[in-house]
């Protein structure tokens, strides 16, 4: 069965939008840390994001009929293993997917400061991997 690229592609865009609203916010790095609403916002948008990159990946897999993984983190090393996105990058994504984990689950251990440090690469490896499967359905025609 083919890749469903209208699903696909208004996925991408739904990723997008969440990471294009993160950057049009203000905020410094005391802000961040100190204001949950900055935060909490910042931490579901890239969630979402995240989820979204998951829901992707799930389906590239099971359209490509490959083997099903287990754990979103399996599924991004998977593509990576397969060469459909780098591999460098499959290896972020998978703890991009441990990042959505310790947010759905509710563990308590959150680190703000750890997260403002990183969330820009995070943006930019979301970013990364939505141009690489992009790549794939342009591909794919």
């Amino acid at each position: 069965m083919p890749i469903d690229k209208t699903l696909i592609l208004k996925k991408l865009d739904f990723l997008n939008q969440h990471l294009t609203r993160i950057e049009q916010m203000e905020f410094n790095q005391q802000s961040f840390i100190k204001d949950e609403d900055i935060h909490d916002l910042v931490t579901f948008r890239l969630q979402q994001a995240v989820e979204t990159a998951i829901d992707i990946a799930a389906h590239v897999i099971a359209e490509s009929n490959l083997p099903h993984k287990e754990t979103a983190k399996d599924a991004f090393l998977l593509l990576g293993e397969r060469s459909i996105i780098d591999d460098k990058l499959a290896k972020k994504m998978g703890k991009a997917a441990d990042f959505r984990n310790r947010v759905v689950h509710g563990y308590n251990d959150f680190d703000y400061s750890l997260l403002f440090a990183d969330y820009k690469e995070n943006i930019t490896d979301l970013r990364n991997f939505a141009a690489q499967i992009l790549k794939i359905l342009e591909k794919n025609r």
